[in-house]
């Protein structure tokens, strides 16, 4: 069976494009939420963000778990045309009927709830997402470890998206009209998808499909999804009913950053889990643990060091992300900083042990219970900490959610290098970075300059000490010839 296997693309080359895509997520709202932040305030952006928070349980409820299951299949066929073409229009047909049935409810959401009624036209803005997010077959690209297309295509409509921002958005009444340019934006990265798609499927007789065979598992995947999603996105609904719009755009300033930080933590995973699911699929479980070690390892060697710095330097952060109008998220990015590693980990075990090891149901099971117990902790902290409570919601979720991940994968997780001496480096090393960079001084509340000086010094400490204490992991990612 390994013979017949289309030739891996360069792990390397694949690193590398899905990094500058994490990195340019990571730069960009640096460039045009500073801008975006002073201009709407965080009355205008936590309007966008409530209704998007609304909108992306549609996209998630129509979607049906295809986002992760699809890439999973598609990695697991991706030598075999047909078999690739089947599983793509199989899963197609299912999208079909759930969006139609997702509108359908939608329409009615906002129709039947008054504050939803106040803000028709930003609902009707965001609406088209929820078709554009189902047909962007982002999934069938990540399968088929096609990064230099995705990169390609990202370049372009992210570059759309900073000029429309300073072109478009100059004062506080144009939320809508912010809202509007990234529904226009999903739709040119959904058309590209869809013509390019062309090229790797051929026809397959109508009389061939199957598209209920993909339920069961779908379900599974679904509900472990909802789940996710529910604690991901429920602080900012929570904060929206309860509290005020502002209290959602201070909550929403922190935990996009530090969600900007986790998806860097988690970038070489995106490469990794195809490539991982392959060898499975084929029988290759030497290169399956290979690969599970390396990410790992990528997943540490960023994740502690990440959470320090955020506790070390919230308050230059915020200032220079969002402005001095979000002071108050500073407590809340510590908060949320710890998130960064339990994410991770979380990410790693849920979706790189217990998913490709057909464990669906487990990981169904820790996030299910994440987000029962995050409903729980919101309902009681955030009318006593406003976002603040939100933050710590989040954290006692995440961590509920892990240990039981832990437990359900304990005996795979044997078999890698997470509780192994080398991979205490990485939190050693991380501690000696936070107190050196705590001993630099503020230089007159030039926060730039306090910020940079920082960020050298964390580097460079960080680096020295993984090399005495002869960490090996950095030189091994980047191998010349790896698996």
């Amino acid at each position: 069976m390994l013979e017949n296997r289309m030739k891996p693309k360069s792990l390397q080359l694949n690193f590398f494009l899905n990094t500058s895509r994490t990195v340019l997520n990571v730069l960009i709202p640096f460039v045009t939420f500073p801008y975006i932040s002073r201009v709407l305030g965080p009355s205008g952006t936590g309007k966008v963000d409530f209704v998007n928070s609304i909108v992306s349980y549609f996209v998630l409820f129509t979607e049906l778990g295809i986002s992760n299951y699809g890439a999973r299949e598609v990695a697991r066929v991706r030598d075999n045309k047909l078999m690739l073409s089947t599983v793509v229009y199989e899963l197609t047909l299912i999208l079909l009927m759930t969006v139609c049935i997702g509108y359908a409810l939608y329409a009615a959401l906002v129709l039947a709830v008054p504050s939803f009624r106040e803000q028709w036209l930003l609902f009707c803005v965001v609406s088209p997402t929820i078709a554009l997010s189902d047909f962007s077959y982002e999934w069938f690209y990540q399968g088929m470890e096609e990064q230099t297309y995705i990169t390609s295509r990202y370049l372009f409509v992210k570059l759309l998206q900073v000029s429309f921002i300073f072109l478009f958005i100059k004062d506080a009444s144009h939320f809508v009209r912010y809202a509007a340019m990234f529904v226009g934006l999903n739709a040119v990265s959904s058309v590209f998808n869809i013509f390019h798609l062309r090229k790797f499927l051929q026809k397959v007789p109508v009389s061939g499909l199957k598209p209920f065979r993909h339920l069961k598992t779908l379900f599974i995947v679904f509900g472990s999804l909802v789940a996710t999603n529910i604690y991901t996105h429920l602080d900012v609904t929570m904060l929206g009913i309860l509290l005020s719009d502002e209290e959602v755009g201070l909550y929403t300033a922190a935990n996009k950053l530090v969600r900007i930080v986790i998806s860097l933590v988690t970038a070489l995973s995106a490469v990794v889990v195809p490539r991982m699911e392959n060898c499975l699929a084929c029988g290759d479980f030497d290169g399956y643990r290979h690969y599970i070690n390396v990410s790992l390892h990528y997943i540490l060697i960023l994740a502690f060091p990440c959470c320090l710095g955020l506790l070390a330097l919230a308050p230059d952060i915020i200032t220079i992300f969002a402005g001095e109008k979000y002071a108050h998220s500073v407590l809340t990015i510590k908060i949320l900083a710890p998130v960064v590693v339990i994410v991770g980990l979380a990410y790693f075990v849920g979706l790189q042990v217990l998913y490709p090891h057909r464990q669906e149901w487990k990981y169904t099971v820790s996030v299910s219970v994440a987000a029962v117990s995050n409903f729980i902790f919101n309902l009681f902290m955030i009318p006593r900490l406003a976002h603040d409570g939100a933050a710590l919601g989040s954290v006692l979720a995440e961590l509920v959610g892990l240990v039981i991940q832990v437990g359900f994968a304990w005996k795979y997780l044997r078999e890698t290098d997470l509780l192994s001496l080398n991979s205490l480096k990485y939190l050693v090393s991380s501690l000696v970075m936070f107190c050196a960079i705590k001993f630099i001084p503020d230089f007159n509340a030039n926060v730039g300059l306090h910020c940079g000086l920082c960020f050298v010094m964390a580097v460079i400490v960080y680096g020295i000490s993984l090399f005495l204490l002869k960490e090996k992991t950095v030189r091994s990612l980047f191998k010349r010839n790896p698996r």
